[in-house]
């Protein structure tokens, strides 16, 4: 094996692009290695032939590219430093900055509907769905691949009424396009040119099945580069990825390959119910979030207007409605028990109900009324 003293002797051979390696004084920080990693300080560490470097105490910016791909390596006292804070939520519990979320369900379980819904909402209000705080998006995209423009295009005018947009408002920052099926992966240019141009907060990509382009959804080896696609994808934009679910109801999970939620931040998945009394349909929503998420079995309600459920434009908004299957029963409960104890904090409540503590906060406010100097 020849010493690192010879190799620094040795000219560079051709198409070998990476410096020879110049031996670093003891206490020094500048940069070693051969282009693979650029490390400071080292014993202990093998370069890309095996060669000893020594141990890494920090490492070295600008870091090096192979092959297209930067590789940040980082020590023990990095992560100890805290110097990465947490990316902020884009909507709080749903969609985290620099991820991704996939959103599971059957057929016809208002998953589309719902995420269409959120990305008017988010950008008009910055809240999705009466409840989720969005206080920083500006810009929103939503791809429809399955519905057509017209029936898209109800659902616009009729949530605007819902939101109380006027006809004639021009929502700047809320985008939306009903293409059709494509190649996801031949469209990765397109896709960036739109999150560029439109400086996109999120997008909306629904359905996973239209974008496959004739790929094995059950196969990891052909599924792999479409998730690889959706990750290099949310770094710039995070990414709401709407998918199918399995026909059995018991699996509360995104079809296809089981290592395919592996790759996002958070798994939401929607199960429509109706409730026998009033009729009224909601949609359960529960959450997966890998770094936790506070509101994780919550409801929305379908507001429509209308005798004829057919029409699209007949629906007005997707609403937050309190824990579990049903809004109606949480909200009594939270009433029932501050009518018992008037004077229980919010949090006991929660404990008692098994509601989220915003939902309780917001019914308990209402509640009470309005306070002097309120509207």
């Amino acid at each position: 094996m020849l010493m690192e003293k010879d190799m620094e002797r040795m000219p560079a051979t051709p198409g070998d692009h990476n410096p020879p390696i110049q031996d670093v004084p003891s206490g020094t920080v500048e940069p070693i290695g051969r282009g693979d990693v650029t490390l400071s300080q080292s014993t202990g560490l093998c370069n890309q032939y095996g060669e000893q470097l020594g141990t890494a105490t920090s490492l070295v910016q600008p870091r090096p590219v192979l092959s297209g791909t930067i590789w940040e390596v980082r020590g023990f006292q990095d992560a100890m430093k805290g110097s990465d804070e947490k990316p902020p939520w884009v909507i709080e519990d749903l969609l985290m900055e620099q991820s991704a979320t996939i959103v599971s369900a059957q057929p016809h379980s208002m998953k589309s509907l719902s995420w269409l819904a959120a990305s008017l909402e988010a950008v008009t209000k910055q809240e999705v769905w009466g409840y989720f705080a969005a206080p920083n998006v500006k810009n929103a995209l939503f791809i429809e691949t399955e519905d057509p423009h017209w029936m898209v295009e109800s659902r616009i005018r009729g949530l605007a009424k819902g939101l109380g947009i006027g006809e004639d408002e021009p929502v700047p920052g809320f985008y939306y396009a009903c293409i059709g099926p494509f190649d996801l992966l031949k469209e990765e240019k397109n896709i960036r040119n739109l999150i560029k141009e439109h400086q996109l907060n999120f997008i909306v990509l629904s359905t996973l099945q239209n974008l496959l382009a004739g790929r094995d959804w059950l196969s990891q080896q052909e599924m792999q580069p479409i998730m690889a696609l959706i990750i290099r994808l949310s770094r710039e934009c995070p990414v709401v990825l709407v998918t199918h679910s399995p026909w059995d109801k018991r699996a509360k999970r995104a079809a296809g390959t089981v290592t395919q939620t592996a790759n996002f931040l958070t798994a939401i998945h929607f199960e429509k119910k109706r409730d026998p009394k009033t009729g009224e349909t909601f949609a359960r929503v529960t959450v997966d979030s890998k770094v936790g998420a506070e509101e994780t079995d919550f409801s929305l309600k379908l507001v429509t207007e209308g005798a004829d459920l057919r029409d699209p434009g007949n629906v007005r908004r997707l609403v937050y409605a309190g824990g579990g299957s049903g809004g109606g029963s949480k909200k009594d409960a939270i009433l029932a028990a501050h009518k018992e104890s008037p004077d229980a904090t919010a949090a006991e409540i929660v404990e008692q109900v098994g509601a989220g503590k915003r939902y309780v906060q917001r019914v308990l406010k209402e509640a009470k009324g309005p306070t002097e100097g309120e509207e």
